[in-house]
């Protein structure tokens, strides 16, 4: 299986153990996808050791400036991903996961779709299908 995690802070913790941990089973692949006002994610990875702890394979890269919500989806489909995790960045005054704008165009893609899951710190659309 093929999972996407794109973060949209480096230092989020929490949403990468919560994917490592509960989310992919060993031996998947995951592909870390930045915003492109992240700079780096390479701490980030490291100090959660994915390799060592989790056994699966992961590639980190970063949406290119004045990227489209469209260039993720494609990516994903190139990818085959079985699904994508979303970091949750905000949340309302009574806990509930707030939905940004990047985070609503990603659910609401006309070509992608598929079972969606609130978890602690990330938001999951799983059993991805993709149209032509």
């Amino acid at each position: 299986m093929t999972t996407i995690v794109l973060l949209k802070s480096a230092d989020k913790q929490s949403a990468v153990r919560e994917v490592l941990g509960s989310v992919v089973g060993a031996g998947e692949t995951i592909h870390f996808v930045r915003v492109p006002t992240v700079r780096c994610l390479g701490s980030l990875i490291q100090e959660t050791k994915p390799m060592i702890n989790y056994d699966v394979d992961y590639t980190i890269s970063c949406l290119p400036d004045g990227y489209d919500v469209s260039e993720l989806v494609g990516f994903a489909t190139e990818s085959d991903a079985n699904r994508i995790c979303i970091e949750i960045t905000e949340r309302t005054l009574t806990g509930k996961a707030r939905i940004d704008d990047l985070t609503q165009s990603i659910l609401l893609h006309e070509t992608i779709s598929g079972d969606f899951v609130v978890g602690d710190h990330v938001i999951i659309l799983e059993e991805l299908e993709y149209d032509a």
